[in-house]
């Protein structure tokens, strides 16, 4: 129903916006206002979207609900404070002649509220944000979480006098299950296909790719000789770093590595450590290319290495190789939603919520160490974040998986959250952080002064998210993501 938004950016960033912006904010600032009914402080307004006003739509136990123009998520407004901080006594008064006016006998500001009340109704809109992530994961939980159900083979070659070219598989071709049944690997494939040998077996199979993919079945007698080594796993070159001694050597994409100076290469492992004791001598590495020719190349493994780069300069996978049956071929996994229990969702969501905020909070040890991705360090604009959220919406959309975009929904709650915690002034942390000192020191600052305080934290902040809102625009994270 929603496919006319898969391809138009600027039309799903747009309803990005209004699903997952917009109830972020609105729930952030209805955390705010049940907490000062729970406390007593006074709401003369409860703002759906930012001022100018379009409409009130009414009023109801002296607090006007108010619908504005700009659509920002909301606002409340306690009795004598503005957008950032408590107004002056004048305007406070003002405030309670117009609170008394609407029935409320004892109107109560923020800073009227005892310390431990006020930190509560400033903590609260991170605490309904946080609410928000949890019951977005449990749902998520509950309709589906991605499990690893089996396993997947893709034919990358095919000798062509096998059993299984004879049975009319073709390279390309994705096997999927055996005689019915999945199975965990590549090894578990061989083995029952050696298991049947003399039996009729059927495979299914997954042919093309994208919209033009279909399953079909393949059934053959497999006629297979007798072996030893009836399934071996060697490194794949999945690409070369910039320079590299493998770049210089010529290796490519796809190359497999057999032997190391003429011995057998047993894996990956086996690989990193026939290069770890040769490092700064020449190599002689045969490579089985294009998965049917063999070719020797010869390079020197570098013994400092750029960081992130290896001696060779590869980045490596793994491909299973089986002489007797003529294939080479490459493991993946099926995966399905599979819906969890209560119990389970609710887990499930406590477990990813801990694991989102020990992320954040590790990223300053990662700045120090000068071990962190600098695109998990971007600063993101709603404009950013909008464009993010077109890029899961569409997937959501065209992987029919709702899952997707409510996950997105979930971290940006959470990060809304903890970042009005942020002892920042002008943010929520910011004003907790002067309820502690005046219960640390005894006595409230003066309400003139903290005002100027989160007056100049505001201004900074808009400053930097001018500076944000021109980098998403000049570099749009949909370019990252995609």
């Amino acid at each position: 129903m929603l496919d006319f938004l898969v391809g138009n950016d600027a039309l799903s960033a747009i309803v990005a916006f209004i699903v997952v912006l917009i109830p972020a904010v609105l729930i952030h600032e209805l955390g705010h206002f049940l907490a000062a009914k729970a406390v007593g402080i006074t709401i003369l307004e409860f703002g759906i979207g930012m001022p100018p006003r379009m409409v009130k739509l009414f009023t109801a136990g002296g607090t006007d609900y108010t619908l504005n123009w700009l659509p920002l998520g909301g606002f409340v407004r306690p009795l004598g404070e503005d957008m950032v901080s408590q107004k002056g006594s004048d305007a406070l008064e003002q405030d309670r002649v117009e609170a008394q006016q609407r029935g409320f006998n004892r109107a109560m500001s923020v800073n009227e509220a005892k310390p431990l009340p006020r930190i509560f109704f400033f903590v609260a809109g991170a605490l309904a944000n946080f609410l928000m992530a949890f019951v977005l994961f449990v749902i998520i939980a509950l309709t589906g979480v991605p499990e690893i159900t089996g396993g997947l083979v893709s034919v990358q070659s095919l000798q062509a006098d096998s059993a299984l070219a004879d049975s009319g598989l073709q390279e390309g071709d994705i096997i999927a299950s055996i005689n019915g049944e999945r199975f965990v690997n590549g090894d578990e494939l061989v083995d029952r296909l050696y298991e049947l040998n003399g039996t009729e077996v059927t495979l299914s199979v997954l042919r093309g790719a994208g919209e033009d993919q279909q399953t079909i079945t393949v059934t053959f007698t497999p006629n297979l000789p007798a072996a030893e080594d009836i399934n071996n796993f060697y490194p794949l070159v999945l690409g070369t770093a910039a320079n590299s001694p493998a770049q210089i050597a010529g290796l490519q994409d796809t190359d497999i590595v057999l032997r190391f100076n003429g011995e057998p290469v047993d894996g990956i492992v086996s690989l990193q450590e026939m290069t770890g004791e040769h490092l700064g001598e020449e190599i002689t590495l045969t490579i089985l290319r294009d998965y049917r020719e063999e070719v020797e190349v010869r390079l020197t493994p570098r013994a400092n290495p750029p960081q992130g780069e290896g001696a060779m300069g590869i980045s490596i996978g793994e491909a299973g190789v089986s002489a007797p049956l003529g294939v080479v071929y490459l493991q993946g996994e099926q995966r399905e939603l599979v819906p969890q229990t209560f119990g389970n969702a609710v887990s499930y969501s406590i477990n990813r919520i801990t694991s989102v905020i020990n992320s954040i909070v590790s990223i300053p040890g990662q700045i120090l160490n000068r071990t962190a991705d600098p695109n998990s360090l971007r600063l993101t604009s709603p404009l950013g974040i909008s464009q993010a959220g077109a890029v899961f919406l569409q997937e959501s959309i065209e992987q029919n998986q709702p899952g997707i975009i409510i996950e997105f929904m979930a971290l940006i709650s959470l990060a809304l959250g903890f970042t009005n915690l942020l002892p920042i002034p002008a943010l929520d942390g910011g004003r907790i952080l002067f309820v502690v000192i005046e219960l640390l020191r005894g006595r409230p600052i003066a309400p003139e002064r903290e005002g100027i305080v989160h007056l100049v934290g505001l201004a900074l902040l808009l400053s930097l998210m001018v500076v944000v809102l021109l980098n998403d625009i000049a570099n749009p994270l949909t370019d990252l993501l995609r």
